[in-house]
């Protein structure tokens, strides 16, 4: 049993606990741990089981428990991880506030983004940066977070000005067009690097 972070074929690319012992593998699906069968050339099969408590002896579902579990942890560790597309509107296109952190995801099979931001229009000390900002909008945006500071938009309503790493707290930005376009937001007539990384002592 070994879980392995992504693979490409049948399946969409993300981590899977591979079990050669079972000739299969397991996954997440919308949270539901599911089972493919490999067939004699390894390759993945195309008909999934969902694996159910109920279908399976006693004696088994502790080690089916700690598989979901590894996938879990895996894909909580790998979304926190992943660097996230930083935005900001083009003029006149939202209402949000100006200097605001945005961060967003593009909707599968749609041309829009579903983006979350923070304007800290209260002044709040710890969301002095933008980097602070953005820190927390994506926050919001890997738990799901029920918040008004959300919206989807039309890709073409945006632009895409850096990715921001989690991990370092960093944004950082596409080109010098995008550091440019990043100032104008920030109401500055250049942009201070200190800008794109998160407050020292920041929470």
């Amino acid at each position: 049993m070994e879980l392995v972070q992504g693979f490409t074929g049948e399946l969409q690319p993300g981590p899977y606990v591979d079990c050669p012992e079972e000739d299969c593998v397991y996954v997440l699906e919308d949270g539901v741990l599911t089972r493919y069968s490999r067939g004699a050339d390894e390759a993945i099969g195309t008909k999934p089981v969902v694996v159910d408590d109920a279908d399976v002896p006693p004696h088994k579902r502790p080690r089916l428990h700690r598989i979901a579990r590894m996938l879990v942890e895996s894909k909580a560790t790998a979304r926190l991880a992943s660097p996230f597309l930083v935005f900001v509107p083009r003029e006149g296109a939202t209402g949000i506030h100006a200097g605001s952190g945005i961060v967003g995801v593009p909707l599968p099979d749609e041309e829009l983004v579903r983006i979350y931001y923070e304007g800290a229009i209260y002044g709040q000390s710890e969301m002095a940066r933008l980097a602070d900002r953005v820190f927390y909008a994506h926050g919001r945006l890997v738990e799901n977070y029920p918040t008004v500071a959300k919206m989807a938009l039309p890709a073409a309503s945006l632009v895409e000005v850096g990715t921001f790493d989690p991990a370092s707290g960093t944004i950082t930005a596409v080109d010098d067009q995008a550091e440019a376009v990043l100032a104008t937001w920030l109401g500055r007539d250049a942009l201070d690097p200190a800008e794109l990384r998160r407050s020292r002592g920041a929470p």
